[in-house]
C-alpha cells in the first residue's frame, strides 16, 4: 500500500511568528507601528487587500487611539491577525 504525502502543507502562523513579521516592519525603528508600517507587514502576509487590513487592525488593537500600534497593544493586533488564520505556504 503506497501513502501520498502532499506536496505542500498549510500551517496557521504561531503567534510568536506573526509578532516577528510584524516588528520587522517597524522600519523607522520607534518601537510603534503606524499604518504603512501594519500595510506592508499584511502585504507580506498575503493579505488581498493589505491596505484594508491595517486600517480594520488599527481599528481593532489601537487601544489608546493615537493611530500607532505599540509594544502594550502589540498582542491585540498579533490576536486579530490569528483569527485571520494566516498561513505558512
Amino acid at each position: 500500500m503506497r501513502h501520498s504525502v502532499p506536496k505542500s502543507v498549510n500551517v496557521p502562523l504561531a503567534e510568536d511568528q506573526l509578532k516577528a513579521i510584524f516588528k520587522k516592519h517597524d522600519k523607522n525603528g520607534d518601537g510603534r507601528l503606524c499604518w504603512k508600517e501594519m500595510r506592508g507587514a499584511f502585504k507580506e502576509l498575503g493579505a488581498y487587500i493589505p491596505e484594508l487590513r491595517a486600517w480594520l487592525a488599527l481599528r481593532n488593537a489601537d487601544a489608546n487611539g493615537d493611530g500607532f500600534i505599540n509594544e502594550e497593544e502589540m498582542n491585540g493586533l498579533v490576536k486579530y491577525a490569528v483569527q485571520l488564520g494566516y498561513i505558512v505556504t
